[in-house]
């Protein structure tokens, strides 16, 4: 059945429709998309309906349409509509605010692309176009700084065998520029040619890779063969070309741009994790309890309707007790409702949103850069996704790349080994007469390296020994002679660089560094286009010819390059890593592959170059196949792969580079603070192990205790880890762990049990020779084997996969493009910033939006579970204590400023503070605080205190007490009165005593919400049919008046508060966390500092001096013993955590 079904199956489609050149009317019978491009949501008519639906999938906002449904029932509702009307229309209109914005400047950036004029060109003249008018098969005339309005092929350039070079900045993040090449046929064409073509463009079916496209154009009998160094991109920009004629292939959504700007996969921290279930939670037992109160309801019902029973009084119905019962759950379950505050999802998005501008504000994020205009600029980091801000202080691992990430990404030239020596710079100019200048050494140079390539490469004399005489050291370098140059030329012609004003220009820094060091020696790469490259050897110009290049990427990890020279000499030069070298070369050469190790153990980059010299026979054969399998269209890679392959076999060895890449600053440091503050660090690298070592230990990422993971087997992999388990001591996990190689498929799939238990103890990780794909196989591994959250970073294109599957992304700025920080949550420039961004800013976050979600479900506990306890004096009828507007406010404008301003600016500790006890972070993954039981213990606190609210109700407060002038009762409106003042200034009250750091905003925000308890009071009573049922209608007559209204407000508010005064009492005095004791020093310093200056701020290199003067630095955990007379710390005793 299965058979038959993949039968049916329909294949993707691997070419697009033929392209017709200059011909609209047979392009237009193809159905192709137009080019206007859309990045915004919604229109007007679009944006109410496809709004309400996204909103209403959410399941606060769906529970809340419930409710307001039931309410707009009179038979069954207790309040009026409005109460619930009002905070719906309110969440929604603030993220409609917030998607209207948003998609405003959407649609601004729309028009601005789609109008922009271009030029047209026909055979007859030109003409200016929109860009949204641009269709597929036209010819586009595009002029330097012009935007690239869709994807093209380049048919005529103003520059030099047809190179087009570009900015791809809006792709990729890169400001180096990129060339583009016009195909070889169009090379010589005129613009009178360009626009009389007459062809068929067959090209592959539209597909988001960047680096992937091929295609053929065929024009008469001649089928000229197209790829991705052939395709301007839309949104690229052209940089220093006057002009060029381009092919429109794919507009519109098929373009490459478009096809990549699919939404980003949603990620949820797990603090709206623990918000939802909480909320599902809630909503369980609300209806548990609406039950129970209907089912008494119900009873009540048929007693009060008993004659028997003697309530004569009472109106009778004939309603009967199961359907009376029925009414009354949903009476309840609308007055219950209360308790889930729907300001909560509000605050917790506007409290994240401003965090986020905070991220982005701190000057300690920020570094000092020269934009590509050439002007000095201060940038600093970019948060994305806001809605994870918490989740950065929940990270227990982070995964890391090394180079760009750890390391400066500036490549420089140190060593180098050829045959058995080792050079440096300055020894190979030595040899090479550099420094001399003299023309004719330099022509002998020149000589013997023609001689070289004219003989067989067998014939070279090696030295049998490592260790010789000064006499003997001569005649090796002079044999080596040959080799050297060969070394120097392969570093120059097997690259990709860019020659932009005398200035080298690639990629890869490396390739940057092979170049300048090549320059330094005497041979310089001075030009390159698609067919040859001029290079400066020792003051002579050479030209080779270029027969075909085969690039270098991660599955490959080797670049190859096929030169004729001016004798006509074939030559592959090639250069790889060295695991894939060494089986690709025959044994010539080889000697030099024992200092692979040594370069290696001192964090060099090593690279393995080689050449070969190819027969012209074998050569036209090779090429016959080769050139019908990039013509391929279909099957295409497979084809050129296998040839390849062929061609880059039985190498000979010339050498080994060795580079050398500096840590960033701050790095050391930066991994030590995370570790002491209990986050576990892994760095994934395709280096050698050697060098992953070396650079291990450079940043501390390594201790004195480490195991390696270096097999060839499965069963060897598994024995392996079974002994490192054996000899793990359970009470010293201080041991870092590195893995090579294939060990690691191994370890994250069959031996994923065994590794389970081994990582879960060590402090660090490293895998080397890792490709990209296995970095995000490891950092789902490391998800599911341990639960936790992994924060991965990194800094190119080649870790994208493992920041997209990380909980949370973070990119940095690289040298090698923004790939990495534009598919990140969160950019950062260097990886020092790092540490504050996960330290202080995230677990800040943590603690503001867990205080956010605690404070909105206690102080709706506290104030709407009085309705609950009143039921039971008020038999069962769904009867309010509260006026209806004040229950509708409540959340909107009584108690919504504090929690938000509490989620931006409340701490409990300063960045300094914590740079000098990052072990305070280890508190945050073990103590209550952010956890979903703090949430619960909140919740019975607000339960007792409404129970405190009922019972000062119940036994001090009589409706039938004097309390008015004329000797009237209050009556209910007394009782409302009462209950909802002394109820809101506990909750304020209660507020304020949790708020951690006070400024003039707190202070203003607190009085703002008691000026609104007295507006809304007053306008519902002095303001006739203001007040629902009149409930509090000239009520401040009635309360301000009387002395035991003050009385009793006291009385309750104490009572209320006393337990969380005694908790945090007895907490800090006796039972102490660590962030209390790192409070206590925080707050002596920082008397001692008020005493030179009226203020400080964060950040102050004053107060931090001033720290690091009175406390070193610490890198243990903290205890300490305090006398009972001073309240001052005595000892700080350093303990070893167990």
């Amino acid at each position: 059945m299965v058979r038959l079904l993949r039968l049916f199956k329909s294949k993707p489609k691997e070419s697009y429709y033929p392209i017709t050149l200059n011909d609209m009317k047979m392009n237009k019978k193809q159905g192709f998309p137009n080019n206007i491009v859309k990045t915004s949501k919604y229109s007007i008519l679009s944006f109410l309906p496809k709004f309400l639906f996204t909103q209403f999938t959410m399941v606060t906002n769906i529970y809340f349409l419930a409710i307001l449904i039931i309410c707009c029932i009179p038979s069954i509702s207790t309040v009026t509509p409005i109460t619930s009307i009002i905070p719906l229309v309110f969440v929604l209109v603030v993220a409609g605010i917030k998607e209207i914005y948003e998609d405003v400047r959407r649609h601004l950036a729309d028009r601005k692309f789609n109008q922009t004029n271009y030029i047209y060109c026909t055979s007859n003249n030109e003409i200016s176009i929109q860009s949204r008018r641009i269709k597929t098969g036209m010819i586009i005339k595009l002029k330097q700084s012009d935007i690239v309005p869709a994807d093209c092929i380049p048919l005529l350039s103003s520059n030099q065998d047809g190179i087009t070079f570009i900015e791809t900045a809006a792709l990729d993040g890169e400001t180096n520029l990129k060339q583009v090449l016009v195909p070889n046929y169009f090379i010589g064409k005129t613009i009178n040619d360009i626009n009389d073509l007459k062809g068929t463009l067959l090209c592959e079916y539209p597909q988001p890779k960047f680096d992937q496209f091929r295609g053929s154009i065929t024009i008469g009998n001649d089928k000229i063969s197209i790829n991705e160094k052939n395709l301007l991109m839309q949104g690229t920009i052209i940089r220093n070309t006057n002009f060029v004629y381009v092919l429109i292939c794919y507009c519109g959504i098929h373009t490459k741009l478009s096809l990549n700007q699919t939404p980003p996969k949603l990620k949820k921290s797990n603090i709206d994790t623990k918000f939802n279930i909480f909320v599902f939670v809630m909503i369980i037992i609300q209806c548990v309890i609406c039950l129970i109160l209907a089912i008494l309801s119900g009873h009540s019902h048929s007693i009060i309707n008993d004659p028997n029973e003697g309530f004569w009084y009472l109106p009778k119905d004939d309603i009967n007790n199961k359907f009376y019962g029925l009414k009354k759950f949903f009476g309840y379950f609308t007055l219950i409702s209360y308790i889930i505050p729907i300001s909560c999802q509000v605050s917790l998005e506007l409290a994240k949103f401003v965090q986020g501008i905070f991220f982005e504000q701190d000057d300690d994020m920020k570094i000092k850069q020269i934009n590509s205009n050439g002007k000095e600029e201060i940038v600093g980091m970019n948060a994305k996704s806001t809605g994870l801000n918490d989740e950065l202080g929940m990270v227990k691992f982070v995964l890391s790349d090394k180079t760009g990430t750890l390391t400066e990404n500036e490549m420089k030239f140190k060593k180098c080994a050829i045959k058995e020596r080792v050079y440096d710079i300055s020894k190979l100019q030595e040899i090479l007469n550099i420094s001399n200048n003299k023309t004719k050494k330099n022509k002998e140079i020149n000589e013997n390296a023609n001689n070289f390539n004219t003989n067989n490469s067998n014939e070279i004399n090696h030295s049998g020994s490592f260790i010789i005489n000064s006499n003997e050291q001569e005649n090796q370098e002079e044999s080596n002679k040959n080799d050297i140059i060969n070394f120097l030329k392969c570093m120059a012609l097997c690259n990709t660089v860019n020659i932009n004003d005398g200035k080298f220009s690639s990629q890869s820094p490396d390739e940057e560094a092979l170049c300048l060091a090549a320059k330094n020696c005497g041979i310089e790469l001075i030009s390159r286009n698609q067919k040859s490259i001029e290079l400066l050897e020792f003051g002579i110009n050479k030209k080779y010819n270029i027969l075909s290049t085969f690039e270098f990427n991660s599955d490959r990890k080797r670049m190859s390059v096929l030169t004729r020279d001016e004798n006509g000499i074939i030559t592959l030069w090639c250069k790889g890593a060295d695991n894939v070298m060494n089986e690709r070369c025959n044994e010539e050469g080889k000697e030099c592959m024992k200092y692979l190790n040594e370069f290696s153990s001192i964090g060099l980059r090593t690279l393995v170059l080689a050449i070969k010299t190819i027969n012209e026979d074998i050569f036209s054969k090779w090429y016959e196949k080769y050139d019908d399998a990039i013509n391929l269209l279909e099957g295409r890679e497979e084809e050129v792969e296998l040839l390849q392959n062929e061609m880059e076999k039985d190498l000979q060895i010339i050498g080994i580079s060795a580079i050398e890449d500096k840590l960033q600053e701050g790095v050391p440091e930066t991994i030590e603070m995370l570790l002491r503050g209990g986050i576990k660090v892994w760095m994934i690298t395709g280096d050698k192990m050697e060098t992953a070592i070396n650079i291990g230990k450079s940043c501390k990422l390594i201790n004195n205790t480490y195991y390696c993971i270096n097999d060839d087997t499965l069963n060897q992999c598994k024995t392996t880890l079974n002994e490192i388990k054996l000899k793990i001591n359970q009470q010293q996990h201080n041991f870092s762990l590195i893995i090579n190689g294939k060990n690691t498929d191994w370890c994250v799939h069959e031996l994923k049990n065994i590794f389970k238990d081994i990582v879960l103890l060590s402090s660090s990780v490293i895998c080397c020779r890792v490709t990209p794909k296995q970095k995000a196989e490891i950092t789902n591994c490391v998800k599911k084997i341990t639960n936790k959250i992994v924060l991965t970073i990194g800094d190119g294109a080649n870790d994208v996969p493992m920041i997209n599957t990380g909980n949370v992304g973070v990119g940095i700025y690289g040298k090698e493009g923004n790939q990495a920080a534009r598919a990140s949550d969160f950019s950062i420039r260097k990886f020092r910033h790092l540490g504050k961004l996960i330290l202080y800013h995230g677990r800040t976050s943590l603690l503001r939006n867990s205080e956010i979600i605690k404070i909105c479900f206690y102080k709706n506990a506290s104030f709407f579970l009085i309705l609950l306890w009143y039921s039971f004096i008020s038999n069962f009828t769904c009867q309010v204590v509260f006026d209806d507007y004040i229950m509708t406010f409540f959340n909107i404008l009584f108690t919504q400023i504090q929690p938000i301003l509490i989620g931006i600016f409340d701490r409990d500790l300063q960045w300094q503070t914590i740079q000098l006890f990052p072990e305070v972070n280890k508190e945050i993954h073990k103590s209550l605080r952010g956890k979903v039981i703090n949430f619960i213990l909140w919740f019975f606190y607000g339960i007792y205190q409404s129970l405190v609210f009922f019972f000062v109700f119940f036994w001090f407060i009589s409706p039938s007490d004097i309390t008015g002038k004329d000797g009237l009762n209050g009556g209910i409106i007394y009782t409302s009165l009462t209950i909802t003042f002394y109820s809101l200034f506990t909750i304020i009250v209660t507020l304020i005593i949790e708020t951690k750091t006070w400024n003039w905003i707190l202070v203003i925000g607190h009085i703002i919400s008691i000026i609104f308890i007295f507006l809304i009071y007053g306008l519902t009573c002095y303001i006739p049919g203001y007040s629902t049922y009149d409930i509090s209608w000239n009520g401040f007559t009635y309360v301000f008046q009387s002395f035991n209204f003050y009385l009793i407000t006291i009385f309750t508010v104490i009572i209320s508060v006393a337990p969380l005064i005694l908790k945090r009492f007895f907490q800090r005095y006796f039972f102490p966390d660590m962030y209390h004791v790192v409070q206590e020093i925080q707050t002596s310093l920082e008397t001692n500092y008020g005493k030179k200056r009226n203020f400080f701020f964060e950040g102050s290199n004053e107060l931090k001096q001033l720290i690091n003067h009175h406390l070193p630095l610490i890198s243990k955990d903290i205890s300490f013993n305090r006398t009972s007379s001073n309240n001052q710390i005595n000892e700080i005793e350093l303990v070893e955590e167990n």
